[in-house]
């Protein structure tokens, strides 16, 4: 699917439709379920030995898709895995991360890679096994035992309690050859906690504006051109 890719970079809209039009079902279904295929640069995992990944971008970025598929491939490339799912409160667990429209019950992955969400439980079990817990940041004690592989946090610079959370968080990923943890949030200055994790010699950083994401709407766009900025990224 690269290949067709490639072909398409640059295309209009009306080429690309006249294409599509020339392939299978199956083919197009493919097309649409690889990540690869749409991901722009800023929600594509960076390479090297780090332990932590901040995509922190403005709103519309992408940072919940790219949070979601990267935390359904780790559950996917590990079986067994156990994954924590951390939001500034549980209800945003379950309504963003897990049932939101870009969150894993949204993603086009095949029949047998799906996910089923026990609501009840605040879990999302892998056909392979592997699981995913919901937590919030508003309660570190319920990250105090569990331990996980991977963990995807979303928004940490609005938690209640960003440091104490994230500690306990990173006392129990220590599973697995390599663990490793997902931060998509939005820049908020003054947030400690995500300061000291930027700074930290094993932390990447990718992230950019809104209008990079090619697939918003060209109005919505010109309207976040027109807004003042009233987030200023931590440094």
């Amino acid at each position: 699917m690269t290949i067709l890719r490639d072909h398409v970079h640059g295309l209009g809209q009306g080429t690309i439709a006249r294409l599509l039009r020339t392939l299978t079902q199956r083919e197009a279904d493919a097309w649409a379920a690889d990540w690869a295929e749409w991901a722009h640069g800023g929600q594509r995992e960076p390479a090297g030995a780090w332990r932590t990944w901040v995509l922190m971008a403005g709103r519309g970025f992408g940072k919940t898709r790219a949070g979601a598929e990267w935390g359904a491939r780790m559950a996917q490339r590990h079986p067994g895995a156990r994954i924590a799912l951390v939001a500034a409160t549980a209800r945003e667990a379950r309504q963003v991360m897990v049932e939101g429209p870009s969150g894993l019950l949204s993603l086009r992955l095949h029949r047998s890679e799906r996910p089923l969400f026990e609501p009840s439980r605040g879990r999302v079990l892998f056909p392979n096994g592997s699981e995913a817990q919901l937590h919030s940041g508003a309660n570190p004690e319920g990250l105090r035992g569990p331990q996980h592989d991977f963990a995807w946090c979303d928004e940490l610079a609005k938690w209640r309690h960003p440091q104490m959370a994230w500690d306990m968080l990173q006392l129990g990923l220590r599973c697995g050859e390599r663990p490793r943890a997902i931060v998509t949030t939005t820049p908020r200055a003054g947030c400690a906690a995500l300061k000291g994790i930027l700074a930290s010699a094993d932390t990447v950083l990718t992230g950019g504006a809104s209008w990079q994401n090619g697939h918003l709407p060209d109005a919505y766009g010109a309207t976040i051109d027109r807004r003042p900025c009233s987030a200023t990224p931590c440094a």
